[in-house]
């Protein structure tokens, strides 16, 4: 949400929120608002069997900021991705059910030990400004993220690259230094999309997905119209497709009860429960999609001795936590990144319980009595987090451990806080692999290890799994990470969060994914209305 000498107006003439998003968002708030339910929208309607083409599709998502920018490499959360796929492609796309299926490379194959790939691209696709798609785009799009300097997320996923070059108009070959079968799939991350050579302009954004940009206002607002040149014949559906950015969970479901919007993202379970029992909108419920988490610096002095890790684990009343934030939707966390329907998780791992006297007994081998720690939390980082870090305060003082909670604002959390905190509250949303999940937020020198938890051994069993396709050498590899990342790393995992989208009953195709919310942020291309 923008900060109070910066609420934009929108005006009717942006087809938004008339009379004003101030007026909308004023008096909204989660602790105290309550929900408007017009008895217009207390009826479903049947799922349409074919697609309709037309009308403006207008969804909200949090959380955005101000200082949120277009360019894929700044990309850290899900409205950012989906602004993204609304305006972009990747060589690959990730399905909902977490498999690679061809996007703008339409075939590829490998050799030497995975270490060889040659990824073939459609033929005749175009960006929005009428430039045919090549070999050099896609090499420019990849090595931005892998240059000298780059704060690329991605980086971490493209560290093994050796090199990426264009074979003739339609074919990239890339090498990898130690081979990995999961290429494919990496190369569908939402960081990862294709620009044309050269391209910086990106308040300006140009790219080959199915919508063209119109405005962009960061924290606030993405308007976009429909590439009528979009290379995908079953896909794009609504002739408007806007992104509107709202932080207040109360202040967006609201918005969609009263048809400002048709579509919210990441609903805030309480808020969930309340319109279930309703009936006035259309639930999708995804699973496995996301880690709700509290991070402990492993580099700073409080958190370098693993016993005050584990103190913090064992006062961690996860039960309870779950109960109130997840109300209902969502399983306790176990301080494991990987979900129970993921083929490599490991079953064997003993779920940690709230254990006061285990708290204490950890404090004491880190040569403490009690432990005082300040956590910095905000609702940005995920729905009722101010909430939950009351709760944990309360469980972790019987185990000896004093919390004071220093509330931060949404906007700009995620870039004043998260890294850099000492003690934190965050999020993040699986990824389609044990590989790709490690890689980005457990590896030692990864751009988005949350808790600077470096092991030399977890990062030597991280190159393991690549070098290999049989499935149970993969799963022991990965099973021993699991388990180190459970007993040693600083990232606290108490809930895995359904992830809850509401949709307006005209709103059609939307259904559950495995990878994140509204439909893998897919959203833009893959809905239609129902006239």
């Amino acid at each position: 949400m923008a900060p109070p000498n910066r609420e934009s107006e929108m005006t009717n003439n942006s087809g938004f929120f008339a009379p004003t998003r101030r007026r909308f968002i004023q008096g909204t708030s989660l602790a105290g608002a309550s929900l408007l339910l017009p008895a217009g929208l207390l009826s479903g309607r049947a799922q349409a069997a074919t697609p309709q083409r037309g009308g403006t599709l207008r969804v909200a998502m949090s959380p955005g900021s101000t200082s949120d920018t277009l360019d894929p490499m700044t990309y850290t959360d899900s409205p950012q991705f989906a602004a993204g796929f609304t305006l972009a492609n990747c060589l690959v796309e990730i399905d909902k059910d977490k498999k690679p299926v061809p996007e703008l490379a339409e075939s590829w194959d490998s050799s030497d030990a995975f270490k060889r790939w040659s990824f073939k691209l459609r033929s005749g696709v175009t960006f929005h400004n009428g430039k045919t798609l090549s070999a050099a785009d896609v090499v420019y799009s990849l090595k931005r993220h892998i240059a000298k300097g780059s704060t690329s997320a991605a980086a971490g996923l493209l560290a093994d690259i050796d090199d990426i070059v264009a074979d003739g108009d339609l074919t990239v070959q890339i090498t990898h230094k130690t081979g990995t079968p999961d290429l494919p799939i990496i190369l569908g991350d939402f960081h990862l999309l294709i620009i044309p050579e050269g391209f910086t302009d990106f308040a300006n954004f140009i790219g080959t997905g199915p919508y063209k940009l119109v405005r962009f206002e960061p924290g606030v607002v993405l308007e976009t119209q429909r590439n009528e040149n979009y290379w995908k014949p079953d896909r794009a559906f609504v002739d408007k497709f806007d992104l509107v950015f709202v932080n207040d969970d109360t202040a967006a479901a609201n918005a969609l009860m009263t048809g400002e919007v048709q579509g919210v993202s990441k609903l805030n379970s309480q808020i969930a429960k309340r319109l279930k029992a309703q009936g006035s909108v259309n639930l999708i419920t995804s699973e496995g999609g996301s880690c709700t988490n509290i991070d402990m610096n492993c580099q700073s002095k409080l958190f370098s001795d693993n016993n005050a890790r584990l103190a913090l684990k064992s006062a961690i009343d996860r039960k309870k936590m779950v109960e109130f934030v997840g109300a209902g939707f969502g399983a306790i966390g176990n301080d494991n990144p990987i979900p129970p329907n993921d083929p490599f998780f490991n079953k064997e791992i003993k779920q940690r319980e709230y254990d006061p006297e285990k708290a204490k007994f950890y404090l004491k081998k880190a040569g403490l009595d009690k432990l005082d720690l300040s956590l910095q939390v905000s609702d940005a980082a995920y729905s009722g987090a101010v909430d939950s870090a009351a709760l944990l305060q309360e469980s972790a003082s019987k185990g000896g451990i004093n919390i004071s909670i220093k509330r931060e604002p949404s906007d700009g959390y995620w870039s004043n806080v998260w890294l850099k905190s000492e003690f934190m509250v965050a999020y993040f949303g699986t990824r389609p692999t044990p590989d790709m999940m490690f890689s980005v937020f457990y590896k030692g020198d990864a751009p988005w290890n949350e808790s600077h938890w470096k092991s030399e051994k977890f990062d030597k069993l991280l190159v393991a799994g690549r070098q290999t396709d049989d499935f149970a050498k993969r799963k022991e590899i990965y099973d021993e990470m699991q388990q180190m990342a459970h007993d040693e790393s600083g990232i606290a995992i108490f809930m895995l969060p359904s992830i809850i989208d509401a949709y307006a009953p005209e709103v059609q195709g939307v259904e559950p994914d495995g990878v994140r919310t509204m439909m893998g942020a897919r959203i833009a291309e893959r809905a239609w209305i129902q006239a």
